[in-house]
């Protein structure tokens, strides 16, 4: 049977469309939405604590809602209050940011994981917007899913919930509960050293800038280099971090080193919330290692050193936890 016009037409045009995608000049990008609420808009933020559900805020911190296209400038306005209202803009498309600049002597951290599952909030993301070198904490709300204003109706009004936990940057300890001993000098075994992590109230929340494993004692700070002590990993809290996400033995210092963030900004910090009856052993860590001496007698007594991001900016002095490897 012979082909007619129309059919060869749709022929042509899918094969067309099939080179196109194929060779990557086709765009697939995401149009922007044609039935979005645009309109007046009021915003209700409301702050909690993750443990008990009580109001808990951010302690003299700037809030600023501003338009869709992210723009630090393009602003709704400040939260000095619980509320905020402003027009949504065709080109928001949408969405409102808003961008929380913690205080110095603020006390709470955003719990990005829990707020993530809170109506509106679509995404939470580091963004130094104001371009003084820290990161904000940027929360995109999409607000797109409204229905129309109908008659009688001014405004939409919507609740936005953060979910908050008091920061923890003091008084974190470690207990010891196991050394390593019996360590060969004629064949290498798996020794570990536990404990734990403790200071805690219920319901804190800390976050983990970096971890240092120091071979302070006389002459063993070589042992790693020289492969009688190898690093397998570090557990720590619910984490393990391997030999290689430390990375290479800095001899230089005698230590391993691993880094989260960028050592300025907590959004790339590991959180660690300490849950409601969540007892002593809630973060407990594990340091394991391949091991073998030289000769007998020997040990090795590594120094795990914890430091922890602060809602200022700044990161704390460690906190040290002493183990122990022997023959």
């Amino acid at each position: 049977m012979k082909a007619t016009n129309l059919t060869v037409a749709v022929i042509l045009i899918v094969a067309l469309f099939a080179v196109l995608a194929y060779t990557g000049n086709l765009d697939f990008s995401e149009t922007p939405a044609l039935n979005v609420y645009k309109g007046r808009l009021q915003v209700n933020l409301i702050q909690i604590k993750r443990i008990d559900g009580s109001k808990y805020a951010f302690v003299d911190s700037q809030m600023r809602v501003i338009h869709g296209s992210r723009n630090y400038n393009d602003k709704v306005g400040e939260l000095s209050s619980a509320s905020i209202t402003g027009d949504m803009k065709a080109e928001d498309n949408g969405r409102w940011w808003l961008i929380i600049d913690y205080a110095t002597n603020n006390t709470a951290w955003l719990d990005a994981a829990q707020t993530l599952k809170m109506p509106y909030v679509k995404s939470i993301v580091g963004w130094d917007g104001d371009k003084d070198g820290f990161d904000e904490e940027a929360i995109e709300l999409d607000f797109s899913g409204l229905s129309p204003l109908t008659a009688g109706e001014d405004k939409k009004v919507v609740d936005v919930t953060l979910i908050n936990s008091p920061a923890r940057t003091a008084s974190i300890t470690y207990t010891n509960l196991t050394n390593s001993t019996g360590i060969s000098t004629t064949s290498y075994s798996y020794k570990t050293a536990t404990g734990y992590m403790g200071g805690y109230a219920e319901g804190d929340m800390a976050k983990l800038a970096k971890i240092q494993i120091v071979f302070s004692n006389t002459g063993n700070g070589t042992y790693p280099d020289s492969e009688y002590w190898k690093l397998t990993h570090l557990k720590i809290g619910g984490y393990t971090f391997t030999s290689g996400d430390f990375g290479t033995y800095d001899l230089s210092n005698t230590r391993f080193e691993i880094k989260f963030g960028d050592q300025i900004n907590s959004q790339g910090g590991k959180d660690y919330y300490y849950p409601k009856n969540g007892g002593d052993l809630w973060a407990t860590y594990e340091l394991k290692a391949y091991c073998k001496y030289p000769s007998a007698s020997k040990v090795i007594v590594p120094l795990i050193k914890f430091y922890f991001y602060k809602p200022d900016g700044s990161i704390t002095s460690a906190f040290i936890e002493y183990v122990s490897f022997a023959s």
